[in-house]
């Protein structure tokens, strides 16, 4: 960048260019401070043991078990992924909790299944498939998948099948 400055006024042009130039790191500095607090936030809400199950029960209930709204958020997965028994999207679990308790908040249900399935994915207890032609995010037990990552065409529901297979 070429300016044409008088030299009387380049002493001070200098001056406001490094002034600004401190000001903007140093704003650069407070937005670092603020997402290593929110990192922080982060990983102290999802490693509450609402988001962990507990081993002393079994993650995925028995089929005679009935859906009991004081389960943890996991063990609500768990329960509709094994009624399901089908590769599970976020949303569907979410109306499912919702169907079962309609006085929740649609807001803290949804942060809370995403935050659980992602600490799943995290923790390698669950894989994540991404569906290329809606870009829906799938989620399943690791056993339910292949080695490539792909998931096994006996857990890939019915409308994931027919969008993949009509490519």
């Amino acid at each position: 960048m070429k300016i044409n400055l008088p030299e009387k006024y380049a002493d001070l042009y200098l001056k406001a260019l490094t002034e600004k130039k401190q000001t903007l790191e140093a704003k650069i500095e407070d937005f670092k401070q603020e997402i290593r607090e929110i990192d922080n936030h982060i990983r102290s809400l999802t490693s509450m043991p609402i988001f962990e199950e507990n081993s002393q029960i079994s993650p995925t209930p028995l089929p005679g078990d009935k859906y009991a709204s004081e389960w943890s958020w996991t063990k609500k997965i768990a329960h509709f992924e094994s009624l399901k028994g089908k590769l599970i999207i976020a949303t569907e679990v979410v109306v499912f909790i919702l169907d079962k308790e309609p006085g929740l908040d649609k807001g803290k249900v949804r942060s809370s299944v995403s935050a659980a399935l992602s600490n799943w994915v995290r923790s390698k207890r669950y894989l994540k498939f991404k569906d290329p032609l809606s870009g829906n995010s799938y989620y399943g037990p690791t056993d339910w998948f292949l080695q490539d990552g792909r998931p096994q065409i006996d857990f890939i529901p019915e409308e994931l099948k027919n969008r993949l297979l009509k490519r």
